[in-house]
């Protein structure tokens, strides 16, 4: 494939111009080509339809969610990776669930934020691992009320696009409860009264079934999809 072939349409939509121009500067050596700059309306001034639009969540603020929509509305085979300064969990679930295709932190290196349009020009859902397990861990679902540092490429995690789900039972539902919490194994088997090589086999199952690979996947999975802790498992259990 020649480079000219594997170029990507690329739009940029940011408040700040310094950020703007800092992007430019980064996907100036990639197969990323800026198009055009945004100004908040998504609209593309080229005559080829973009294949990516890279937004600034601090641009549109709570309406951005509303702003993904209608980017995908209007060019639905494009990607969309969202940019905050900060991470918040609640705010990355909603992007997320709006349709977009990624959410990454500003301070991560370019080496990383190249790695990520990458990922997400691949089909897969992208996102800060580590930031997400240290809220799943603490128990939170808010806003985190400090900056969290830069990831590296290891710390990338990515969940499957529409992949189908098969049914969970109401075990595997409780495990998912468990895996939110951060809880090892061995509480886990300690909580259910099971044996901890039981519940090794209930989340390989559970990684198999909802198409994930690893643990942080699962409990990123279940924030988005399974009902609060203590409520009934009964639309989850396998008839």
């Amino acid at each position: 494939m020649t480079r000219s072939a594997s170029l990507v349409p690329t739009i940029l939509v940011c408040k700040n111009s310094m950020l703007r121009e800092g992007l430019k500067h980064t996907l100036s050596t990639t197969r990323f080509r800026v198009c055009s700059e945004g100004d908040g309306d998504g609209q593309d001034e080229t005559d080829k339809a973009p294949s990516l639009f890279v937004v600034d969540i601090n641009l549109h603020q709570q309406a951005t969610s509303d702003f993904i929509r209608d980017i995908k509305s209007r060019y639905p085979t494009c990607r969309t990776v969202v940019l905050a300064e900060e991470f918040d969990l609640q705010s990355m679930m909603s992007m997320l669930q709006s349709g977009a295709d990624g959410y990454c932190l500003s301070t991560v290196s370019c080496e990383v934020l190249v790695k990520y349009l990458d990922l997400v020009m691949l089909g897969e859902k992208v996102f800060p691992s580590n930031s997400v397990l240290m809220d799943l861990s603490a128990g939170k679902l808010s806003r985190v009320e400090r900056p969290v540092s830069a990831e590296t490429p290891d710390n990338l995690q990515i969940i499957s696009a529409g992949a189908p789900i098969r049914t969970l039972s109401s075990r595997e539902a409780e495990i998912l409860h468990c895996l939110m919490q951060g809880a090892p194994n061995k509480i886990i088997a300690r909580k259910l009264e099971v044996a901890e090589a039981t519940v090794k086999v209930h989340i390989k199952a559970i990684l198999r079934k909802i198409r994930v690979t690893n643990r942080t996947q699962a409990a990123m999975w279940a924030v988005a999809h399974l009902p609060a802790a203590g409520a009934s498992d009964e639309s989850w259990a396998s008839r």
